[in-house]
């Protein structure tokens, strides 16, 4: 138990042992100044002493010091201050970190993208909340923020007319837009020599799965202009995306019984392997383009097609279902 102890001056102070080798001891005192016009405040005292015959705690050599340093209240708070900003980033071993006080600014801001904004902030977040360095509710504005930002990019990208290429790294750096199935991207996207998927993914339930994506814009055309009997069919573009990605499920389903591509594929076992085609957009269509599109998918067992602008809704969705409520 710390007991608080009354000097002569009637200031009360809590004393401790900083550390003590044979003849040097380190001694801190924390006294609170009392003022008769205004609030208390508290000072802290740390001093080196000599350690004299028959050494206690309360019996150092304060006369003559080895050293002795006291601050006073707003010194006092600014090392607290200090301290509980720089201790855990240096004791991790951060080469560059920015503290986060009242006044968040842009370099903050950008310091936190640059740790949030790849596919491992998961991992980031877990990790800060495993050692407390931040709370859950935290992690959670966090990645809120994140993926609020990623939604603006993509539909950025989407009116750019991104190349694939850049397609390809958002989707990369933001899985959780392809939906609760999709456990994480795998890093290798081969299927086997000849073939190389856009994304090769582990399924919720620990199965190899496939998603290819064709840019949004272009040259490719998700419906024909000619109707069939007054109905949409789609364009040979979709037709020949289409084709790809059921050449991609049967090769994928060629190497089930491979060890050698199982252990490639992260211990991921292949059993019927599904298949999410990106391709087009959607935003224009009416009631009876979205009829068709609906019945397009039912006539496929294996292959889910989506567009940019059905990746955008579910994304915006995911979103509104995960914002942290003020008071969680």
């Amino acid at each position: 138990m710390q007991i608080v102890s009354k000097s002569k001056n009637g200031i009360d102070y809590v004393s401790g042992l900083l550390k003590e080798k044979k003849t040097i001891a380190t001694k801190v005192l924390f006294y609170k100044v009392p003022h008769e016009h205004q609030v208390d405040d508290l000072s802290l005292k740390i001093g080196r002493y000599i350690k004299s015959k028959g050494f206690t705690q309360e019996t150092l050599e304060t006369e003559n010091p080895k050293s002795e340093l006291t601050l006073d209240s707003e010194e006092f708070a600014n090392l607290i201050q200090f301290i509980e900003s720089n201790h855990g980033p240096l004791l991790l071993g951060a080469g560059k970190y920015i503290a986060a006080d009242a006044d968040l600014d842009e370099a903050l801001a950008e310091r936190m993208v640059e740790i949030f904004k790849n596919k491992d902030a998961r991992k980031v977040a877990n990790f800060l909340i495993k050692n407390k360095l931040l709370n859950v509710h935290s992690a959670a504005l966090i990645e809120f923020a994140r993926r609020t930002t990623a939604v603006k990019t993509f539909e950025d990208k989407v009116n750019a007319n991104e190349t694939e290429h850049e397609w390809q790294k958002w989707f990369q750096d933001n899985d959780w837009v392809l939906g609760n199935e999709v456990v994480e991207i795998l890093d290798d996207r081969r299927i086997d020599v000849s073939n190389i998927a856009d994304y090769l993914v582990e399924s919720f339930d620990g199965f190899v799965d496939l998603i290819e994506i064709k840019r949004p814009e272009g040259s490719l055309q998700f419906w024909s202009k000619e109707k069939d009997h007054d109905n949409f069919v789609p364009h040979q573009d979709l037709i020949k995306a289409i084709t790809q990605v059921q050449n991609y499920v049967i090769e994928l389903e060629r190497e089930m019984d491979s060890a050698k591509t199982q252990k490639r594929l992260n211990g991921s076992a292949i059993v019927k392997p599904r298949a999410t085609l990106i391709f087009g957009r959607s935003c224009d269509w009416g009631a009876d383009e979205k009829q068709a599109f609906r019945i397009l998918n039912a006539g496929y067992q294996n292959i889910t097609i989506l567009t940019y602008d059905h990746v955008l809704v579910r994304a915006k969705r995911s979103l509104e279902h995960k914002k942290p409520g003020e008071n969680q």
